[in-house]
């Protein structure tokens, strides 16, 4: 793959950088509290500068305390800062990489939480549509002072190492709000014509360049499009880059939205590969300097395409990049079978950023210290058997294989991953299978001894004889106590997802959950007339927030009648009976009429013999939903706990 494009070196200002792959600057919480690098934060920037990356932009660094909006942020808001962050550099420059820092202030996108109890502040009182905190208008004079804040952490980003500076006026931040007329209200010489709004960016790039120097690299992060009502469009957008590369900027880097549009911020399974592109490609016609396109992008060839069709110049690999740190190397190698991909499913990474903890990766649990499954090799093979083939169990066999041991993994259908395989059916969510394809990839490499269409009982468990059982049995359909659910044919959503079955063409799907939704999803793209009844007040309550605009707009350009506060009273032949928990005394009601009824009301662990092995198999682990019913984040990071200890 030497030929690619991607591979060929380019210039941004004075610097140069020896290929086209990018980490953009992503949130981890691996900063420590103080603001300060630590070990983990070098450890995971060295780790992507020795999988090939020619440029890494680090995450988003506050330029003041009060402008944070994570637990554990990067911090250029003091001087005591810069020799933290001069030892992360130095690392990241002895393995060939560039890396640049970037500078941000939330604005109102952010909470008192995370301000140190200051106040938010914004241009003008207008609350974020996400964050929904009520904002300090800033004065004229508090304008001016924070131009000065950003120019001071940009020079102590210059004395700490870095190569250069991007400045995030993308996703609905301070200098995007200044750039804004969705937020930017004020009528002094800060707001109302674009002129005037873009007055603060403007003098933000000049204070750095009179501090850090004209020749010192400043990359603008900007959204093409802000995807709101009243916000920032594309021409404003080309006027604004324009006016950057007449102040010297040496690069934009270009996405889309705000948190007011957060489905199109995080790019979900539900938007293509390159799904922002398009915005960069109508930047890069107007500007003479380096355009920087991301949005999903999973695939070197994908990427290849935007440089050679003139879209872009270079691609940064987001999430990707936090899936498999050895993204370029291994493509320039020829490895595509060995790449870790991200299938978009924001578990470890996004999900983590909500709660405030460090980010990790459901494919990929070990996050940068990829090498220690096979440098921690065992002094005492043992003989393992592992019960079940879905993605805990899969991946709790190869690692274990790849240490040393013996393994059997044993699964009683004919193909692997299980429950899992049946969630990468419904239209948007492929990526799925990736995952699974991966990890049988690794069992064959490592010499995992799989066996399919084979049914383990305690019987042979006891015949096996194996040191230590894992079982990763997975979940069973949930069979409420209901009135006539025993005597219905009930058809079961993955069985439905793999055509196991076939409905007939009107369908319920009692449970309007994930699994619930996203088979009524399947099946009305089929043509399927679908209705979803749902007894909590919102359909697919248990999906992320950005996934979940595109499923429920899915579903409603399929014409998918959603039923939620429906409580289910009986089950009958062709529907059901229910209560409309909105209505106080409400009578029941019938729904029925359908051709076949599918069951999506949830799942429950499935253990069969843990309790009858323990007299004859010393080590015995449960992982997964064997242990507890959940996402595949628990399942895949149980199953390296496992691995590791035994």
């Amino acid at each position: 793959m030497e030929n690619l494009k991607m591979f060929t070196p380019i210039s941004i200002g004075n610097m140069e950088v020896k290929n086209r792959f990018v980490v953009p600057a992503m949130g981890t919480n691996l900063a420590e509290h103080n603001g300060e690098a630590g070990d983990a934060l070098v450890s995971y920037y060295t780790e992507r500068a020795k999988g090939g990356f020619g440029l890494i932009i680090m995450e988003c660094s506050a330029v003041s305390y009060e402008g944070r909006s994570l637990e554990n942020e990067c911090g250029m808001w003091d001087d005591s800062l810069i020799s933290s962050y001069q030892e992360l550099t130095e690392s990241v420059h002895k393995e060939g990489a560039k890396i640049a820092v970037q500078l941000r202030h939330c604005g109102r996108e952010t909470e008192t939480k995370y301000t140190g109890g200051k106040n938010v502040v914004a241009p003008s009182k207008v609350p974020c549509p996400s964050c929904q905190t009520m904002p300090h208008e800033m004065a004229a004079k508090e304008v001016y002072e924070m131009v000065s804040v950003f120019g001071d952490a940009a020079l102590r980003g210059k004395k700490a190492g870095f190569d250069a500076v991007e400045l995030h006026a993308s996703h609905g931040y301070l200098i995007a709000q200044f750039l804004s007329g969705h937020a930017n209200k004020r009528t002094d010489e800060f707001g109302g014509s674009l002129h005037n709004r873009m007055r603060f960016l403007r003098l933000v790039l000049k204070d750095i360049k009179e501090k850090a120097g004209d020749d010192y690299p400043i990359i603008v992060r900007i959204s093409g499009t802000e995807m709101i009502t009243g916000g920032r469009e594309i021409q404003e957008t080309k006027a604004v880059c324009q006016m950057c590369e007449k102040e010297g900027v040496a690069a934009i880097h270009v996405s889309i939205s705000t948190y007011g549009s957060l489905a199109y911020c995080i790019g979900s399974t539900y938007l293509a590969p390159g799904y922002e592109t398009d915005a960069a490609a109508q930047i890069k016609n107007i500007v003479n300097i380096p355009v920087i396109t991301v949005g999903r992008y999973t695939d070197a060839e994908i990427a290849e395409t935007a440089i050679r069709d003139g879209s872009a110049d270079m691609v940064a690999f987001g999430r990707q990049s936090i899936a498999e740190p050895h993204f370029p190397n291994k493509v320039l190698e020829g490895k595509q079978d060995e790449i870790i991909p991200c299938i978009s499913c924001g578990q470890g990474c996004i999900m983590n950023i909500f709660d405030d903890v460090p980010i990790s990766c459901v494919v990929n649990p070990f996050n940068s210290t990829e090498d220690k499954y096979i440098a921690s090799k065992t002094e005492t093979p043992k003989y393992v058997v592992i019960a079940g083939g879905g993605p805990g169990g899969l991946q709790t066999a190869w690692i274990l294989a790849a240490r040393g041991h013996k393994v059997d993994l044993i699964e009683k259908e004919n193909y692997l991953g299980g429950a899992f395989l049946s969630a990468s059916y419904p239209p948007s969510k492929s990526p799925i299978a990736k995952m699974i394809g991966y990890y049988i990839r690794q069992c064959k490499k490592y010499g995992v001894n799989i066996l399919l269409n084979t049914e383990l009982t305690t019987e042979k468990v006891k015949e096996l004889n194996p040191d230590v059982l894992v079982i990763a049995t997975g979940s069973k359909n949930l069979t409420p106590p209901i009135k006539g659910l025993e005597q219905a044919e009930i058809l079961n959503p993955c069985d439905v997802l793999l055509g196991k079955v076939v409905t007939g063409h009107k369908v319920l799907v009692a449970g309007g959950g994930l699994i619930g939704a996203e088979t009524a999803d399947f099946l009305a793209e089929q043509g399927r007339d679908v209705t979803v009844i749902e007894m909590k007040p919102e359909i697919a309550a248990d999906l992320d927030p950005y996934g979940k605009p595109m499923l429920l707009k899915e579903l409603k350009n399929h014409e998918v009648r959603l039923l939620a506060n429906a409580a289910i009273q009986e089950f009958l032949p062709d529907g059901v009976t229910y209560k409309d928990l909105t209505k106080k005394d409400a009578e029941v009601e019938t729904l029925d009429g359908f051709d076949s009824v599918v069951l999506a009301l949830g799942t429950r662990n499935h253990n069969p013999f843990e309790e009858s092995v323990k007299d004859f198999i010393k080590e015995v682990y449960v992982i997964g939903d064997a242990k507890k019913a959940g996402k595949v984040y628990a399942a895949t990071h149980e199953s390296v706990t496992v691995a590791m200890s035994i």
